[in-house]
C-alpha cells in the first residue's frame, strides 16, 4: 500500500463515529513525520479525498463515497479503483464547508438545495463533467480555492469548451502571473484530454517586436523563401507551429492594428497565409492572450470581439492577506531547496514583504526573496540556518516602506517545509489588552496616514488569541447569551458570512468581553470614518448585528461594532464596486432571496427590504433612503423589484444617488444569483445592463449618470454648503419639474469627470464651478465669476433658455452677485469676527501677490476672499481630514512649502494646522494664475 493510501485509510479510521483529527495526532499513529503526514493530507486535498477545517489547531475529515453520493458522485468511479486514482469530486473545492456535513450535513448545503437543488447550485455541478470538477493542475496556484477560485473555474470552462475551447484574454498589472496561468491552461487542457498529449504550447512576447510590425507578421504567418530580403529559406510561422495546441500572446497590446486585423481574420477562419505565398494554410490553434492594458483603449474593437473571455488578474496587494503569507512560505520553500538550509525570516522581513505594494508584484516578490536568500547565503554560508533580516532587504524596494512594526513572528522553513496552502497567519505578539486596539488604530495619527487594512487586522487577530488564552472565557454564562447566539446566527447567515460556528465564538466572545465598551466620542468618529472606507461591507454587517442587539440589550457599547467588523473581515468581499438592493411585497419575499443569493456568493452582494402588504410606499422609500445613506453607491446601484408599481421609487430616491441605477422587475432568486455572480465576478455596470436586457424578457429600467432627467452640477471648490446656497438661489427662480439641480463636492466632480466616459454626463446641460475645470472635460463648463464679469452671461443664458423667461433670468443674475459679495460673505460666517477675518485674508493675499507677482482681477480676489475665509472657520469648527500621501510636482510642493510660512501666524492665532488637503485645493485655485504668470 503507498504512503498516501495509508494517510487516506488511517484518517477514514480515525474519523469514524463523527470524530476529528489533527495532523500531528495522525503522524503518532501512523509512525510518520508530522511534515510527512501533511504533505499526503494536502495531497489528498488536491484529489478532492479530503478536507480541513480553519480552525486552531487545524482539523482533517476524509471525504468517503457515501459523501459524494449525497451530492450524485461515486468516488471511485469502477470498482477497485485506488483513492490516488480517484477523480476529483466537484462538491467540495471549498474544504472549509465539508466538516459541518459530519454532524448535519444540510448545514453544508445551500438552503434552497432542500427544495430545488437547481436553484441553487452553479449548472456546472449538475452533471459529472471534469469541468465541475476541481483539478490538481490549478493547485499549484495560490488562492486555487480562495480568491482565484472563479478565475480557476472561469479558465476550465474556457478550455472545456467544445469544439476548440474560447479564446481568454488575461489581464492585470505586471508580475501578477498571467504567463504562470496560461501555462497551467494548456497542463489542464492536457490533462482533460481535450488536445492531443503532444499539442504544443508557443509563447510570443509581442513587446518584442513592437518596432518591427513586418517581422511579427513573419514570425506569426512564415514566409516564403525569397519574400523579403533574408528570406532565404522556407520557414512555418507560429500558427503553425501551435497547430493542435496553444499559442500564448504576452504583452498583446504591443500588437499593431494591421497584425490584429490578420489575427482576428484567422481566428475567424481558421487559414492563413504566408508572407510570399499564393496558397492559404489552415490551422487549428487555441489562444490565450495577456495585456497589461485596458483592452478598450489598446485593441480594435473588431479584434476584442473574438476574445469571448477576458480574465482580470489581481494584484498582490489585492489578494487575501493569507495568500500573500502562502506566497511567502512557497517563494521561500523554493529557495531552501536551492541552497540545501534552513531559513528562518524575521516577522519584520514577512510583513515588509507582504504590506509593501510592490511595482512587479508577485515577479518582484520572487525576486526580492531571491535577492534576501542571496545576501544571506554571502553572509552566513557556514549557518546551518540562513537568518533574513531586514538588512537582507534591498532598501530602496521594502526596507523603507516599513513605517511600523506590528510584532509578528519569525517563520522558519526549510526544503520540505509545509504545504504553502498551509501556511497559516502568524498570531503572535506584543501583549495586550484587546481594548488597546483603539489606541493602536487612532495612535497612528490620522492626520499623517491611513493605517492599513491588513495591519490593523493583524493587531486584532494577535490580541484575540491573547485574550482567549487568558482564559476570559465568562461569558457564556451571561442571561443575554441564548438572544445572542441566534440574532447573530440569523445575521451571519442573511450576509453569506461563511463559518458560522467559528465566527459566533468569536464573536460571543468578543461581546463576553466588551458588551458595554466604548470608545470615547472623539475616537468612535475617527474610527466609524476609518471602518466605512476600509471595510465597508464588514462594518455594515457589524452595524446590523449591534443594532439588533442593541434592541435586546440597552448597555451594548458601540466597541462591538469595530470588534466584530474586524472580526467579520476575512469573510466578506470589500471589492466589489456596485451595491444590490432587494425590494418585494411580503413578510419575508426579499429576505429569503437575499439569503439565498449571499449564501451562495459566499458573501454580502444583496441588501433586501420586506414589504408586508399593508406597508406604504412611503415607508419602503423611507428605508431604501436609510440604506443609502450607509453606503456609498456612486460606483452604480442594482435594485430588484417584484412589481412594476416599486419602479416609481427613482423619482424619490434619484437625489440621494451619485451613480448609474439598474432596476429589474419581478425578481425571482434566480435573477439574483445571475445578478450576483455577475457582481462577485466585477463584471461592468454596462455588462450588467447588457445581460439583463439579453436575457430578462420583462421590464428593464436603467437609469445612467448623475440624474436621470436634465441637470446643471454646482460645484463650489470651498465646500458643498456653497453650492447647496447657490442651489437654494437657483432654485427660487428655476422650476425644479424642468431640471435637476445637483450640488457635488469638487474633489468628487473632478473625480466622476476622471473616470467616466462622456456620454455618463449626457443629461448634463451645464457645470457651474467656482474654479477651473481641465481642458478635455467634455462637459459643458462654466465658471460662476465670468457671470459676474460678464464674460459667461451669453452661454449661462444658452443652458437655461427654454426653462426660464428673460426677465428671470435677470433675477438669477441678482442673486449671483447678492450671493458672490463680501456681504455675503460676512453673512455667513458664523463664529469668526468678519471686519477681522477680511483683513487678515487681504494680508494673506498680498503675500501671494508679492512672491509670485501676480496681479489678480477682480472675481480671482473675490474667489479667494470667500475660499479661505470659510476655510478657517471649516479647521477651527471640524476634525481634521487625513492627510494626501501622493506625489507632488516640484512646483505644488514649491507652493506648499511657501503656503505654510503665509498662514504661520494665522495658524497660531486660531489654533489651527493646513494640512495637505486644504493646501491641495487652494493650489487649485492659485494653478492657473501663477501658471499664466509665469508664462
Amino acid at each position: 500500500m503507498q504512503a498516501k493510501e495509508r494517510v487516506y485509510e488511517a484518517l477514514k479510521e480515525s474519523c469514524s463515529g463523527n470524530r476529528k483529527i489533527t495532523a500531528a495526532d495522525l503522524a503518532d499513529k501512523l509512525n510518520l513525520s508530522r511534515q510527512v503526514v501533511s504533505h499526503y493530507l494536502t495531497r489528498l486535498m488536491e484529489d478532492g479525498l479530503a478536507v480541513k477545517t480553519s480552525t486552531r489547531p487545524v482539523y482533517w475529515f476524509p471525504v468517503t463515497s457515501e459523501d459524494l453520493e449525497f451530492f450524485g458522485e461515486d468516488v471511485w468511479g469502477n470498482a477497485g479503483t485506488k483513492p490516488d486514482q480517484a477523480a476529483a469530486p466537484g462538491g467540495y473545492s471549498d474544504a472549509a464547508a465539508r466538516p459541518a456535513m459530519h454532524g448535519n450535513p444540510d448545514a453544508a448545503v445551500p438552503p434552497a438545495m432542500h427544495g430545488n437543488p437547481d436553484a441553487a447550485v452553479p449548472p456546472a455541478m449538475h452533471d459529472n463533467s471534469d469541468a465541475a470538477r476541481p483539478c490538481s493542475v490549478f493547485s499549484s496556484m495560490v488562492g486555487y480555492a480562495g480568491s482565484q477560485k472563479q478565475t480557476v473555474e472561469m479558465c476550465m470552462a474556457a478550455v472545456n469548451y467544445p469544439p476548440d475551447g474560447l479564446p481568454m484574454l488575461l489581464t492585470g498589472e505586471s508580475g501578477v502571473g498571467k504567463s504562470f496561468i496560461a501555462r497551467l491552461i494548456h497542463a489542464y487542457a492536457l490533462s482533460q484530454g481535450v488536445i492531443e498529449a503532444n499539442a504544443p504550447f508557443v509563447v510570443l512576447n509581442c513587446a518584442d517586436y513592437a518596432n518591427n510590425p513586418e517581422l511579427l507578421s513573419a514570425t506569426l504567418l512564415g514566409y516564403k523563401k525569397g519574400s523579403f530580403t533574408g528570406a532565404d529559406k522556407d520557414r512555418d510561422g507560429l500558427l503553425k507551429e501551435a497547430d493542435g495546441g496553444y499559442l500564448f500572446l504576452d504583452e498583446v497590446h504591443r500588437l499593431s492594428f494591421e497584425n490584429q486585423e490578420k489575427l482576428f481574420l484567422f481566428m475567424d477562419s481558421g487559414q492563413y497565409r504566408p508572407l510570399g505565398d499564393n496558397m492559404w494554410k489552415s490551422s487549428r490553434v487555441r489562444f490565450i492572450f495577456a495585456t497589461t492594458e485596458n483592452p478598450d483603449e489598446v485593441l480594435l474593437e473588431t479584434f476584442r470581439r473574438r476574445i469571448t473571455l477576458q480574465v482580470p488578474i489581481p494584484s498582490m496587494m489585492d489578494r487575501p492577506l493569507k495568500e500573500r503569507l502562502q506566497m511567502l512560505y512557497l517563494f521561500y520553500q523554493k529557495e531552501a531547496r536551492k541552497v540545501g538550509r534552513r531559513i528562518e525570516v524575521e516577522g519584520e522581513v514577512a510583513q515588509a514583504l507582504m504590506l509593501t505594494r510592490l511595482q512587479g508584484n508577485i515577479g518582484k516578490l520572487e525576486n526580492l526573496i531571491q535577492v534576501s536568500c542571496a545576501n544571506a547565503f554571502y553572509r552566513q554560508g557556514g549557518s546551518d540556518i540562513l537568518h533574513i533580516t531586514m538588512r537582507e532587504l534591498p532598501e530602496a524596494d521594502c526596507r523603507s516602506q516599513l513605517s511600523q512594526y506590528y510584532g509578528l513572528p519569525s517563520i522558519l522553513v526549510d526544503g520540505e517545509g509545509l504545504p504553502f496552502d498551509q501556511a497559516e497567519l502568524p498570531e503572535e505578539g506584543t501583549v495586550r489588552e484587546i481594548k488597546a486596539l483603539w489606541e493602536d488604530i487612532s495612535g497612528i495619527p490620522f492626520e499623517r496616514m491611513e493605517p492599513s487594512v491588513d495591519s490593523v487586522y493583524l493587531n486584532f487577530k494577535r490580541m484575540v488569541k491573547k485574550l482567549k488564552a487568558r482564559e476570559h472565557a465568562g461569558y457564556r454564562g451571561e442571561p443575554d447569551w441564548n438572544l445572542f447566539v441566534p440574532i447573530c446566527r440569523e445575521i451571519l447567515c442573511s450576509y453569506g458570512v461563511g463559518e458560522v460556528k467559528i465566527v459566533l465564538e468569536e464573536l460571543g466572545f468578543l461581546h463576553g468581553l466588551f458588551r458595554s465598551s466604548s470608545p470615547g466620542e472623539d475616537l468612535f468618529r475617527k474610527l466609524d470614518a476609518y471602518f466605512e472606507q476600509a471595510m465597508p461591507k464588514a462594518y455594515y454587517v457589524a452595524g446590523q448585528i449591534c443594532s439588533r442587539l442593541y434592541e435586546m440589550d440597552q448597555e451594548t457599547g458601540g466597541a462591538l461594532d469595530f470588534l466584530f467588523a474586524l472580526s467579520l473581515h476575512e469573510y466578506m468581499v470589500e471589492t466589489m464596486e456596485f451595491h444590490g438592493l432587494i425590494v418585494a411585497h411580503g413578510d419575508s419575499t426579499a429576505s429569503s432571496i437575499q439569503k439565498v443569493a449571499n449564501r451562495t456568493c459566499r458573501t454580502f452582494v444583496f441588501e433586501a427590504i420586506d414589504m408586508p402588504m399593508e406597508t406604504a410606499v412611503e415607508d419602503t422609500i423611507a428605508k431604501v433612503r436609510q440604506y443609502l445613506e450607509r453606503v456609498n453607491a456612486r460606483k452604480g446601484m442594482i435594485l430588484l423589484v417584484d412589481t412594476g408599481s416599486l419602479s416609481q421609487l427613482y423619482s424619490s430616491i434619484k437625489n440621494d444617488l451619485a451613480g448609474d441605477l439598474l432596476i429589474i422587475n419581478n425578481v425571482t432568486t434566480a435573477i439574483a444569483l445571475d445578478v450576483g455572480i455577475k457582481m462577485l465576478g466585477r463584471c461592468s455596470f454596462l455588462d450588467i445592463v447588457k445581460a439583463a436586457r439579453e436575457t430578462y424578457a420583462f421590464e428593464i429600467q436603467y437609469f445612467e449618470g448623475i440624474s436621470r432627467g436634465r441637470n446643471i452640477i454646482v460645484s463650489c471648490m470651498s465646500g458643498v454648503g456653497i453650492a447647496e446656497k447657490l442651489q437654494e438661489a437657483m432654485c427660487k427662480v428655476i422650476d425644479q419639474s424642468l431640471i435637476d439641480i445637483v450640488t457635488m463636492d469638487y474633489q468628487e466632480l473632478r473625480r466622476l469627470l476622471d473616470e467616466n466616459p462622456r456620454e455618463y454626463f449626457k443629461q448634463t446641460l451645464l457645470i457651474l464651478t467656482t474654479s477651473a475645470l481641465p481642458e478635455h472635460v467634455g462637459v459643458p463648463w462654466l465658471n460662476i465669476y465670468d457671470i459676474l464679469d460678464g464674460k459667461g452671461e451669453d452661454q449661462l443664458w444658452g443652458s437655461f433658455k427654454g426653462l426660464i423667461t428673460r426677465e428671470e433670468f435677470e433675477e438669477l443674475k441678482r442673486e449671483y452677485i447678492r450671493f458672490f459679495s463680501i456681504e455675503g460673505i460676512v453673512s455667513r460666517l458664523r463664529f469668526l469676527n468678519p471686519t477681522v477675518v477680511i483683513n487678515e485674508v487681504e494680508l494673506v493675499l498680498m503675500k501671494y501677490e508679492q512672491y509670485y507677482h501676480l496681479e489678480m482681477t477682480g472675481h480671482v480676489r473675490l474667489n479667494l476672499y470667500m475660499h479661505i475665509a470659510f476655510m478657517i472657520e471649516r479647521l477651527m469648527t471640524t476634525d481634521p481630514v487625513q492627510e494626501q500621501t501622493r506625489g507632488l510636482s516640484p512646483q505644488e510642493n514649491r507652493f506648499y512649502g511657501i503656503s505654510r510660512e503665509v498662514f504661520k501666524e494665522m495658524e497660531q492665532k486660531y489654533r489651527i494646522r493646513m494640512n495637505s488637503y486644504e493646501l491641495s485645493l487652494l493650489y487649485e485655485l492659485f494653478r492657473r494664475i501663477i501658471i499664466e504668470e509665469k508664462d
